[in-house]
């Protein structure tokens, strides 16, 4: 723990946008612990624009690792990484806390010139990091969610936890584009679903989504938003085709709009992917559909929500393919499951609602 609190911090959370999103408390932790030090965060582009949308918000220093591994010899990217790296030494942070615990997110921390602090070695995906660490974390608990992993490094750095949360990642601007949208739309209560993935492990069967959306419109009456993320949009509209009447594709977002959007929907379901950890943190009543990852670690946090996962002896491999070729951590979970969690968790929403205008 520092004697005093820094005179600047460099966050290092690269990607992804999910991990991001988990980071955010710690963010929280630290802004309302040393509320006198500047913060950065070093981040990929995708990410970027959330972390641009919080109030009075850290310093956004953007790295666009995947450009540069691409063109790695080529004279324009060896100026761009050149030109980050005197952007982050010039900003002269004095401490750097790596949350990601990768080779590549410690080689940042490091150039930047700042004292570098990161995660216990059990910790880390990548142990070499730890090389590049000044002082490491204690062991966090290993089972523990990613949240009160990065939670336990600025808790280590030496902030109170007690005042962490999300923040919000979106703005007023956001607000009025979704809000006009689903006036244009005349949608006024929906849930919106989201079944795509970047890893082709985390995918729910297309046949099982789209009938979970038939179901849930036929038993709410609520408008289904599948939502979808770049290279998606023909699966979305797919799905909403195939699930028929109440169905529809969502439209087009920002990353900031789609938290806006979320902010609205009675009821959140989708799998391990961003839009579930964007929909966590806004609290929007959430149903986590969980197979190769595990949800004791990246579902959601509020105890009212649901996860549905079918608990194989292969599942929460935590592999982008399916090492058996079977899927059958996902292929055995049915459209029922995830209906009959999705109405137990409207139930809960609606139950709290009566609650609280009784207390009022």
């Amino acid at each position: 723990m520092r004697e005093r609190a820094p005179r600047s911090v460099l966050i290092v959370r690269l990607s992804s946008i999910g991990d991001v999103i988990h980071t955010l408390p710690a963010y929280t932790a630290l802004r309302n612990g040393w509320p006198s030090t500047h913060l950065g965060w070093a981040v990929e582009p995708a990410a970027a624009p959330l972390l641009r949308r919080i109030p009075n918000g850290p310093r956004v220093h953007v790295l666009d690792t995947q450009a540069w591994r691409r063109g790695f010899w080529r004279r324009e990217t060896l100026r761009s990484i050149r030109g980050t790296i005197n952007q982050l030494r010039e900003s002269r942070y004095e401490l750097a806390l790596d949350f990601q615990g990768l080779t590549k997110s410690a080689i940042f921390a490091r150039l930047s010139g700042a004292q570098v602090w990161g995660l216990a070695n059990r910790d880390l995906r990548e142990p070499l990091a730890s090389r590049l660490y000044d002082v490491s974390a204690s062991a966090s608990d290993r089972e523990g969610h990613i949240i009160e992993r990065s939670l336990h490094l600025a808790e280590t750095a030496g902030v109170s936890i007690s005042k962490s949360y999300f923040p919000p990642v979106y703005n007023s601007e956001d607000s009025s584009l979704v809000a006009s949208e689903l006036d244009r739309l005349g949608v006024e209560q929906f849930i919106v679903m989201h079944g795509s993935a970047n890893w082709q492990s985390k995918r729910w069967p297309l046949e099982q989504q789209a009938t979970a959306g038939r179901d849930l419109y036929r038993q709410t009456g609520m408008t289904i938003f599948w939502t979808w993320g770049p290279g998606e949009q023909h699966e979305a509209h797919h799905i909403a085709t195939t699930a028929g009447e109440g169905n529809m594709a969502a439209f087009s977002t920002t990353l900031p709009q789609l938290a806006a959007l979320l902010n609205r929907a009675q009821l959140f379901v989708g799998g391990d992917s961003a839009p579930l950890h964007l929909a966590v943190a806004n609290q929007t009543p959430t149903v986590g559909v969980f197979g190769p990852t595990s949800p004791h670690r990246l579902g959601p946090i509020d105890p009212a929500d649901q996860v549905v996962t079918s608990l194989q002896p292969c599942s929460y491999c935590h592999q982008r393919r399916c090492p058996l070729g079977t899927r059958a951590c996902l292929e055995t979970l049915t459209a029922s499951d995830v209906v009959a969690a999705a109405l137990k968790r409207l139930s809960t929403s609606v139950a709290k609602e009566v609650n609280q205008s009784h207390a009022g």
